[in-house]
């Protein structure tokens, strides 16, 4: 199967280099922001002559980049394509918002948003063995491993954004590439995200949490002598650096952890139901918002969704009002007198006693396969199947 996918290479650019990336992150950073208020003032002249509508679509914008253009020459500095990809972004971004998927575009800042900007490939993007060439920028050396060196000068790129993220710079190429599906299993399973473990699954088996107490102690450590020193010193940079060396640390830690749990789950099953938790509501309280910092459930449930894409597998969620922590997965009683620090509680119908994470667990994928079963076979009435899926327990390790 034909897929496109990131992937992403330390950058080791020289002095002149760092100049020219920071200029094209700048520029793009203004672009957005110059176009974005552009097009909130010609709407308002718009609206103020009667007019309801001002379409957000490529001729609009193309025509506001090049007005910009001719008004502030330092853009002419940037690769042409980054700034169009700017404003394709900004056509996203609004789509997103009239379709209801997400909140009104905003103003970019530069301490608080990423730094990057994307270049589309012309076949002007050239790999070397240790370089790499983008166009108007020049040559710049790259290191990653020999696997992805390979794959690099083997398939299609149709982009690169170079960024800037903790004092290092990266690229990270958008290619084309065939991927093989993981061979079927013919086995589900169900997943019950929690703070106590970060997951677990159905048959019993718990993933613990990864332990990051220490780089976070040592992120505390270097903030607070952050906060002590001069802004831009001397000592002051040398402190950023080693701060930035352990926020790398944890970042890294967690990203290996989780893409070595996500791959085998997605290896193992052919069909994964997860609970559709609420984390922002959840971070409202704050007792549980330094754990789910933490945590990451969303990093998880990202990977566990991009890879089932990728390799062939199913992967749905359940309604996050779903009481799955409170429903008897033998006999299906509702216990509503379950406490938030309970860990086991007994039906008191069945009298089975319960382990509360694999209980949900267990009720999580009944649930989802008959989620499933609606969605795809659209079996309202689906008799005996009921039966069938209501008694099912997986027993794969």
């Amino acid at each position: 199967m034909n897929i496109n996918y990131g992937l992403m290479v330390r950058l080791y650019p020289d002095e002149d280099m760092k100049i020219k990336f920071n200029q094209n992150i700048g520029n793009s950073r203004f672009t957005w922001n110059k176009l974005l208020e552009n097009y909130q003032n010609t709407y308002k002249l718009f609206k103020s002559h009667g007019y309801t509508k001002l379409k957000s679509n490529m001729t609009t914008f193309n025509a506001m980049l090049g007005m910009l253009k001719k008004e502030h020459d330092f853009l002419y500095l940037s690769e042409s394509s980054s700034l169009q990809q700017v404003y394709r972004d900004l056509i996203n971004a609004y789509k997103k918002f009239f379709n209801g998927e997400c909140s009104y575009p905003r103003f970019k800042s530069k301490k608080r948003d990423k730094k990057s900007f994307r270049i589309q490939n012309n076949h002007n993007i050239k790999i070397k063995d240790n370089t790499i060439i983008l166009p108007k920028l020049g040559e710049t050396h790259y290191r990653t491993s020999k696997k992805y060196h390979e794959k690099l000068k083997n398939v299609k790129i149709n982009s690169v954004t170079i960024k800037l993220e903790n004092g290092k710079y990266y690229a990270v190429f958008n290619i084309e590439t065939e991927i093989s599906e993981f061979p079927k299993t013919y086995k589900f399973v169900g997943i019950d995200l929690g703070m106590r473990t970060l997951a677990t699954l159905d048959n019993g088996l718990k993933i613990a949490n990864l332990d990051v107490i220490y780089e976070e102690s040592m992120i505390k450590k270097y903030q607070k002598r952050l906060s002590r020193k001069k802004y831009q010193s001397n000592r002051y940079k040398k402190t950023l650096k080693t701060y930035w060396k352990w926020v790398d640390q944890k970042k890294n830690k967690i990203n290996d952890y989780y893409h070595k749990i996500t791959t085998q789950i997605v290896k193992k099953y052919d069909i994964i139901i997860l609970e559709d938790l609420d984390i922002k509501g959840m971070f409202q309280n704050p007792h549980n918002s330094q754990k789910l910092q933490r945590i990451v459930w969303g990093k998880f449930v990202e990977m566990l969704k991009y890879k089932a894409e990728i390799y062939g597998k199913t992967i749905r969620q359940i309604n996050r009002w779903y009481p799955s922590s409170k429903n008897c997965s033998n006999c299906g009683y509702y216990y509503k007198d379950l406490q938030q620090d309970e860990t086991e509680w007994k039906c008191p119908q069945c009298h089975t006693v319960h382990d509360r994470d694999l209980n949900a667990g267990k009720n999580i994928l009944k649930q989802g396969l008959i989620d499933l079963i609606d969605e795809t076979m659209n079996l309202w009435d689906r008799g005996d199947s009921t039966v069938i899926l209501l008694s099912f327990e997986s027993t794969s390790p």
